[in-house]
């Protein structure tokens, strides 16, 4: 095994654990605090659902965020990333969160059908930016690949509710 730096020919079994550059760790602080966000604002929208079948749908998400963050905060742990202050856990809400003048099941399934698609095109980026360490590049790929299989199914989920825009056909001359 020949081992440059950060970079590695031959077997990776004897290879010393590659260090983190400042980009990396930039993207590992941005990404959580990003996350971190995201299980906010999904709470709220869990609170102001209605639809069961959308609450079902944003818990399984508020999983999926939950584990990402731990895979995350490992990562920062194991190199010594300083973290971003998370938001508390538990949030009052008012009891009139459910007014449907103001949000609506509709409305929630387009934020997170949205918020899908900018997680996968920020996953993605997270990825390419990552040039020196492996295994960073290989937990952005696994990202990248369940935030798509879970857009997949949002879009599934929408289809069948009749929340997805309808758009008139294409019929070329």
């Amino acid at each position: 095994m020949i081992q440059v730096g950060n970079f590695h020919f031959g077997k990776a079994d004897s290879a010393k654990q590659p260090q983190l550059d400042i980009v990396e760790a930039g993207i590992l602080v941005q990404h959580l605090y990003y996350r971190y966000y995201c299980i906010e604002q999904t709470h709220q929208y869990y609170k102001a659902a209605n639809d069961s079948d959308l609450k079902k749908m944003i818990k399984m998400g508020i999983e999926y965020l939950e584990k990402e963050v731990t895979l995350l905060e490992e990562q920062m742990e194991k190199h010594s990333v300083p973290m971003p202050s998370r938001s508390p856990k538990s949030i009052k809400a008012p009891v009139n969160v459910n007014d449907s003048s103001l949000i609506n099941d509709q409305m929630i399934y387009e934020q997170i059908r949205s918020g899908c698609s900018a997680a996968v095109e920020k996953n993605l980026r997270n990825f390419l930016a990552i040039i020196n360490n492996d295994s960073l590049r290989s937990m952005f790929t696994n990202f990248v690949k369940e935030e798509v299989e879970i857009l997949l199914q949002c879009c599934k989920y929408g289809k069948m509710k009749g929340w997805v825009p309808v758009y008139p056909p294409y019929k070329p001359d």
